[in-house]
């Protein structure tokens, strides 16, 4: 019995890893397409900064913009 509920909540880790393994991959994605956009069109200073937090906007990762 507690072997199975050990197996069980090893389980639900792996799978919130994997979760977070993806997540911060899709964060990486997005942020090196920004970036990369940044740098082609020289911005620098308050437009990068509006710049990168409408970008993480459009890309639903309001969570990651700055201030």
């Amino acid at each position: 019995m507690e072997n199975s509920n050990l197996h069980t909540q090893l389980s639900i880790l792996l799978l919130k890893a994997e979760d977070l393994i993806d997540t911060i991959k899709r964060e990486s994605a997005v942020y090196r397409a920004e970036l990369a956009e940044r740098q082609k069109l020289g911005l620098t200073g308050d437009d990068a900064i509006k710049h990168y937090n409408e970008y993480m906007d459009r890309y639903g990762m309001s969570y990651l913009k700055v201030c």
